[in-house]
């Protein structure tokens, strides 16, 4: 009897040293998953964000004076390649005139949003699923298909709008109009969340 009870605790004793090592196993890998990562824009080099800040800047700023829509979605943690679909490699580095070049209304490329991913253009013409709640009638396409990403990711979308040459920020599931002279503040604030 008493090696039976004996028994029985060391078993007792063992599931819970297992259940500890296991349960530490576990609570590493999930501090591990919470731990504060950078953003792709944090972890460019300071030339580098300045520089993709700049081109996007100026591209906008052409894009919203003549009226010319667009969609460009910056990643972030998220990779967003699964929450797209048709699209362009381009895989080269960010330009304004490439921008331009790409969102002209005579280029084949575009209809849909370019994909950034660090300090490179990664997708030309790719389309996301439109976003599922109702938002103002004023939107078109582009901008539902902004609040679609930004409602799946952690991604920042630019928009301009083609009626109005007016400049939104979609990031959250939410949309930001943002006035040119303000736009480098704004999108350095988002890329940097």
């Amino acid at each position: 009897m008493n090696n039976m009870f004996i028994l029985i605790i060391l078993i007792f004793i063992l599931i819970l040293i297992l259940t500890i090592l296991i349960g530490t196993k576990e609570i590493i890998n999930l501090i591990r998953e919470f731990k504060i990562k950078k953003s792709k824009f944090r972890e460019l080099a300071d030339s580098n964000k300045n520089r993709v800040i700049i081109e996007l800047k100026n591209a906008v700023d052409e894009l919203s004076k003549t009226k010319t829509g667009a969609i460009i979605t910056i990643e972030n943690h998220d990779n967003i390649e699964n929450l797209r679909t048709d699209g362009i490699k381009i895989d080269s580095n960010i330009s304004s005139s490439l921008i331009l070049s790409i969102f002209n209304k005579h280029s084949p490329l575009h209809d849909g949003a370019v994909i950034i991913r660090g300090n490179k253009i990664i997708y030309a013409s790719t389309y996301y699923k439109i976003t599922s709640k109702s938002i103002n009638n004023k939107f078109g396409s582009r901008h539902r298909a902004a609040m679609g990403i930004s409602e799946q990711s952690d991604s920042t979308t630019i928009v301009v709008s083609e009626e109005t040459g007016g400049i939104i920020i979609a990031k959250n599931g939410k949309f930001e109009y943002v006035l040119i002279d303000d736009f480098r503040k704004v999108l350095e604030t988002k890329l940097k969340n």
